[in-house]
């Protein structure tokens, strides 16, 4: 039962992951307009917004950190694999949850330490040194948030991974913890262009 509420809390996670993700690129392609905006007018009439520099700073920590939780639902994050994908099931399993383990203990630290920097921009009510004199609470909050969710999808994968050993067998545990194979990559290369081609043709009839 427990397991399956953990599995029923990994999906709801990447579900807010994947929504998440399409927010922090919406901000990415808002801020890319900006800067274009900006360039355009420094070069024709010698103008400046203002601030568009330290807006698209924020915008880029602000959209990493939400999105570091759907790269390690989809198995984004980089792992070296030579040795790895050369050894048995069950050593690679143990080598997931302890790289698991590690990411978790270093994603608490540095969430325990980033709240820490919010709390004393509170405290001092620090705002930024530009013109703008943003308060520096609001992206500090914004970034935090998702290095917490983050921090969170981490540990669901684990609990639901060690759990997963006991009730699920190798094969379903993998499908949480492990690393993306190449297998596993052409399949879904395969699959994307499978798609794009019915579309294709969906679209000709």
């Amino acid at each position: 039962m427990m397991v399956n509420s953990l599995r029923t809390t990994i999906n709801t996670g990447e579900r807010i992951a994947r929504l998440a993700t399409w927010v922090s690129g919406a901000l990415l392609f808002a801020t890319s307009g900006l800067i274009a905006v900006e360039v355009i007018l420094r070069k024709a009439f010698t103008i400046s917004l203002g601030g568009a520099d330290e807006i698209s700073g924020y915008a880029m920590a602000i959209s990493c950190s939400w999105a570091f939780a759907y790269a390690l639902y989809r198995k984004a994050h980089i792992r070296i694999d030579v040795v790895y994908s050369r050894l048995a099931a069950r050593l690679r399993l143990a080598l997931d949850i302890f790289s698991l383990s590690l990411f978790a203990l270093f994603m608490t630290v540095l969430s325990y330490f980033a709240g820490q920097v919010l709390l004393t921009s509170i405290a001092r009510q620090s705002t930024a040194n530009t013109s703008l004199q943003t308060p520096m609470w609001i992206p500090q909050s914004l970034w935090l948030i998702g290095l917490l969710f983050f921090t969170w999808t981490i540990y669901m994968l684990l609990f639901g991974a060690i759990g997963g050993i006991w009730q699920r067998g190798l094969a379903e545990v993998q499908q949480i913890s492990a690393i993306g194979t190449l297998d596993e990559e052409i399949k879904e290369g395969n699959a994307a262009a499978r798609q794009k081609t019915a579309d294709g043709e969906g679209g000709k009839q």
